[in-house]
């Protein structure tokens, strides 16, 4: 639902991190020595590209190779993100999991979940000062089926757990990916409400559906779908009859009227009585962010 985007400071520095991890079975190698003796020649791209291709590059990594390296236990031993041993094979190096967790944490600039935009997933201090976050992080192209891909920073979205474990899983979604140059998700896909009495009034939230609708294409019908977001975004329809009700109490000549004897600016005015409206690249700061500014557009308030 919200795009992400990496500076090159973060992707330099979560290459250096990875590339420079050692463990003792890599016989006195680092992460990317180990890689260039032992699988370069098999997957034929560097680990820079593994690791901090955008998610076009991964792409193309992965039709080159398909499933053809999926039950690969070598591969998967040396990509494995997870600190706890596979019943299947055992990790060669078992720290990944916290450094990159830590990682995201203290540079990720992580507040809600990417995929749903409904629950905060932002990190914080214990009482003991230590810091704890309230992400996971998935893998959109699912790693046990690319297993190579099972630490490219690209393919990692910070989620809520309702997304990644209870709705999403391991499902391919057939779409762009949050973090693809193509994700357009904000622009093309917004929510709509749509009266269902025969009055054509909404007092409760049974006189109206709310859902996301996509214009011209359906590029993101799957990912709505898997993702379960029409029927999630159902208890919050309380949202849009607050809107819809001040909205009644605050019309645009009244708006005026304000703004006339506060001496502001009617979008001041309507910040005020209204909240912030996010835009742009601020809308993964507060949870339900896009649903507030496509219903604040709908009510023409934007």
């Amino acid at each position: 639902m919200l795009k992400i985007e990496y500076s090159k400071k973060f992707l330099d520095d979560y290459y250096t991190l990875i590339a420079t991890s050692k463990a003792t079975k890599f016989q006195g190698l680092t992460f990317e020595k180990y890689y260039d003796k032992h699988y370069k020649q098999k997957i034929e791209y560097s680990l820079k590209e593994l690791l901090c291709g955008d998610f076009e590059k991964l792409t193309e990594i992965k039709e080159k190779h398909k499933t053809k390296l999926q039950k690969d236990k070598s591969l998967q031993a040396f990509f494995n993100y997870d600190k706890n041993k596979s019943k299947t094979f055992r990790p060669l190096i078992s720290k990944l999991q916290p450094k990159i967790s830590k990682y995201f944490e203290d540079n990720g600039n992580i507040h809600t979940c990417y995929f749903c935009n409904i629950d905060f997933i932002n990190s914080f201090k214990t009482r003991k000062n230590e810091t704890k976050n309230g992400f996971t992080l998935d893998h959109f192209l699912d790693k046990a089926t690319y297993p190579f891909l099972a630490l490219s920073i690209y393919n990692l979205i910070p989620s809520c757990y309702v997304c990644n474990s209870k709705v999403k899983g391991i499902n391919a979604i057939k779409a762009p990916a949050p973090t693809s140059k193509e994700f357009d998700f904000d622009n093309k896909v917004k929510f709509r409400t749509f009266i269902k009495n025969e009055n054509l009034l909404v007092t409760n939230e049974d006189d109206f559906d709310l859902l996301l609708k996509e214009d011209f294409s359906n590029i993101y019908e799957e990912y709505i779908n898997t993702l379960e977001l029409n029927g999630r975004y159902e208890y919050h329809k309380y949202k849009v009859i607050e809107f819809i009700n001040k909205r009644k109490l605050y019309p645009d000549s009244r708006i005026k009227e304000l703004a006339q004897m506060t001496q502001q600016t009617e979008e001041k005015v309507k910040h005020d009585l209204f909240g912030e409206f996010l835009i742009g690249d601020t809308l993964h700061k507060r949870p339900l962010s896009k649903l507030t500014k496509d219903i604040a557009k709908e009510l023409e308030l934007l």
